[in-house]
């Protein structure tokens, strides 16, 4: 049942990516998709660890699942690592900084507040 509902979760969370990186498809140096869907993320993530992480199917269902194809550390690498060939430090320093410690900022938020 585990891997049934990690399935489920994992289908759901990368049409949900897929549909937020097409609200974002506008020609831009700064990679708002990637950052908004690691942003949102990490917020329901805390607030799964703070509320579900005890329920085994849903926490496989949701944090694992869902979340996993729905955040995208692959992709902010990627990212990462074209702002630097273009040498857009600006913006690659930018996005490092705001990924890195929003993510950490949304789901401690999210924790502690649940």
């Amino acid at each position: 049942m585990n891997l049934v509902m990690l399935a489920i979760g994992g289908a759901l969370g990368a049409i949900s990516r897929y549909e937020v990186v097409n609200l974002f498809q506008k020609k831009s140096s700064f990679p708002f998709s990637t950052l908004s869907v690691n942003l949102i993320g990490s917020a329901l993530l805390g607030v799964v660890m703070a509320l579900f992480v005890e329920t085994q199917l849903f926490y496989t269902f949701f944090a694992v699942g869902f979340l996993g194809a729905f955040t995208t550390f692959s992709t902010f690498s990627v990212e990462s690592m074209k702002l630097i060939q273009e040498h857009q430090w600006l913006t690659f320093i930018l996005y490092l900084t705001t990924t890195l410690t929003g993510s950490i900022l949304t789901f401690s938020l999210t924790f502690f507040l649940f």
